[in-house]
């Protein structure tokens, strides 16, 4: 799952829907809107998702086989 972290990006209904295992949010450090948006990473965490944000750690490659396992690896 991709969000841009805004906050109605990702609402508590679209999130139970999808249940994302993992989410990239791509944004920039230190940003104008000042994403990603507190509410929208507390929804994330408490279905459980692991978060990956590119202000945090640069570029972020997932990789996914056909048995739809997949690795992400920080670069």
């Amino acid at each position: 799952m991709l969000i841009t972290g805004s906050k109605t990006s990702s609402t508590t209904a679209f999130i139970n829907k999808v249940e994302p295992k993992i989410c990239l949010i791509g944004v920039g450090k230190n940003n104008n809107f000042g994403h990603p948006n507190k509410a929208v990473i507390e929804r994330l965490k408490v279905k459980g998702a692991s978060i990956y944000r590119t202000d945090e750690k640069g570029e972020i490659l997932i990789y996914v086989n056909d048995k739809k396992e997949f690795e992400v690896k920080n670069e």
